[in-house]
């Protein structure tokens, strides 16, 4: 398993907003659009695909806002980093589920 970390931006009026989210790759596979939308369902964003050259995700229940990914790292194939990826996600989830 390796470790995706993707940074991407909440912009909601016009106030913006920088966080990270957590997937988790089974051998050599890269991120699907798919995985991307499964995270941010998971952080409570509701999104589909608006712009796929720029990764911009856009609500599907009426919300204004916009996710817009901004950089994606994909790190080590280490089984031990599996339980701390749990926690990294943990704390992940929690932060963005902060109202600001």
């Amino acid at each position: 398993m390796r470790e995706c970390i993707f940074h991407f931006k909440v912009i909601r009026g016009g106030n913006s907003k920088l966080l990270r989210a957590l997937i988790m790759l089974d051998g050599d596979r890269q991120p699907a659009i798919a995985d991307f939308t499964k995270a941010f369902q998971q952080l409570g964003f509701r999104v589909k695909l608006e712009n796929e050259r720029e990764l911009i995700f856009a609500p599907t229940n009426g919300e204004d806002y916009k996710l817009d990914v901004t950089r994606i790292e994909i790190k080590g194939e280490d089984n031990e980093q599996m339980q701390h990826d749990g926690e990294l996600k943990s704390i992940v989830e929690h932060l963005v589920r902060t109202k600001w």
